[in-house]
């Protein structure tokens, strides 16, 4: 797999670039040809939150009915029935609002890069690494070539 920023070939496995650091997930996302998968997501988490509000919203209004009725005819197992409703329709509506939300969050976060953008280290902090972590970087992330790392460590000459 390429970078798109440096154009240097990393490997598919590998989560950001080793030339620039940008982060590949987005990349890898759009080889495998998951932003459908994704975007499905989306629909269907929206099409859940909506439905759990839809019958959140008509079992409160059904207990509101229950509740006047009650009230007005001077029946208090009534109200009893209206708060069974309402309970009724929290525990079919919350759950499906819940995933819904749940969906449509993890989809639009792996559309928008935000995840694997919030892992990865500023470029200036890369930058201001000093040679002795650079050292360590290179001994836990060794280069895939040979000649690769072969003119990191060489100082220019005077």
């Amino acid at each position: 797999m390429f970078c798109p920023r440096c154009a240097a070939e990393n490997e598919a496995k590998q989560a950001y670039c080793r030339q620039c650091g940008l982060a590949l997930a987005d990349v890898g996302l759009a080889l495998q040809g998951t932003t459908g998968n994704s975007l499905a997501k989306i629909r269907s988490g929206s099409h859940l939150m909506n439905g759990g509000v839809a019958t959140l919203a008509s079992f409160m209004v059904i207990a509101v009915i229950i509740t006047l009725i009650g009230i007005t005819q001077g029946h208090p197992i009534l109200a009893t029935i209206a708060m069974l409703n309402a309970l009724l329709g929290a525990l079919v509506g919350l759950p499906l609002i819940v995933i819904g939300k749940t969906r449509v969050s993890q989809a639009a976060r792996l559309l928008s890069g935000e995840e694997s953008s919030r892992t990865i280290a500023p470029q200036r902090e890369i930058q201001s690494l000093t040679a002795g972590a650079e050292s360590e970087i290179n001994r836990l992330h060794p280069p895939n070539s040979v000649t690769e790392g072969t003119t990191r460590n060489l100082s220019r000459e005077r």
